[in-house]
């Protein structure tokens, strides 16, 4: 298994990833999640967006006075950041990176960062493991890794939930849960569990936990339909750090922070 690239799907991303409620859900979980950090002290802070692809939500951190850097291994997706960059006039704020997560700490500029994002990136990996290892090598003392990835469980019970056991059996043994060569759906989800002891490892802790669409994704489209979104981000919000509930959300939240 190789590392994903985007390419091929970047124009896909907007939409599917972050337009509509999954976007609107997306986006209110980091805001609460990472209120306290973007609040800490008076200058901007520096930001490694690592995997960041369209940056989208590290444009805003930009927007908001914050020092950023996007990386990633997609020029396609990387030529719609800059496009982006330009609409909002963030050219002294951003700079774009066209290099892979391994190859971020060899870069002194980006070393000693405040808060580094990886986000939906783990599960494209060949080594998860060892892109913490990398991550990890880019903070500052105290500095914060926000860090999402795609839910395995959440992965198993919609399978369940379809009566699909040969598939679901089959990708336990093969340990390939990638869709058709188009899809979104990533070829190496993680377990918590695995996570959580990778982090223990390179030394972060853990100082908050959140689900990101907790129940979105199990409505049927007709009840979609007919709520605001604003009433199911609410209840996303509300119910994201709650078990079971964030257990099986399509995405894990993971603030984590390095020891001073």
């Amino acid at each position: 298994m190789t590392d994903r690239n985007f390419d091929d799907l970047a124009h896909r991303f907007r939409k599917r990833i972050y337009g509509g409620a999954k976007g609107e859900v997306r986006l209110a979980v980091l805001n609460r999640d990472l209120a306290a950090v973007l609040a800490e002290g008076e200058s901007p802070l520096r930001v490694v967006d690592a995997g960041g692809g369209q940056g989208q939500f590290a444009l805003e951190l930009a927007a908001a006075g914050h020092r950023v850097h996007i990386a990633d291994i997609s020029a396609a997706m990387l030529e719609q950041a800059a496009e982006a960059v330009a609409e909002r006039g963030l050219e002294n704020r951003v700079t774009l990176l066209h290099k892979p997560l391994q190859a971020l700490p060899a870069l002194p500029e980006l070393c000693g960062a405040d808060l580094v994002l990886c986000h939906a990136v783990l599960e494209w990996l060949d080594d998860p493991h060892g892109a913490l290892v990398s991550l990890r090598r880019l903070l500052r003392p105290g500095g914060y890794l926000s860090l999402t990835f795609y839910n395995r469980r959440a992965l198993e019970f919609r399978l369940l939930q379809r009566g699909s056991f040969y598939q679901l059996d089959r990708n336990i043994e093969s340990g390939d849960w990638g869709g058709h060569p188009g899809s979104l759906t990533p070829q190496n989800p993680l377990l918590l569990e695995w996570v959580e002891d990778w982090l223990a490892q390179v030394g972060l802790t853990v100082v908050a936990h959140s689900g990101i669409r907790c129940f979105h994704d199990f409505m049927t489209p007709q009840i979609r339909d007919k709520l605001p979104t604003a009433a199911i981000v609410s209840k996303e919000l509300a119910y994201s750090r709650t078990d079971p509930y964030r257990q099986l959300a399509r995405y894990i939240h993971l603030l984590c922070r390095a020891p001073l």
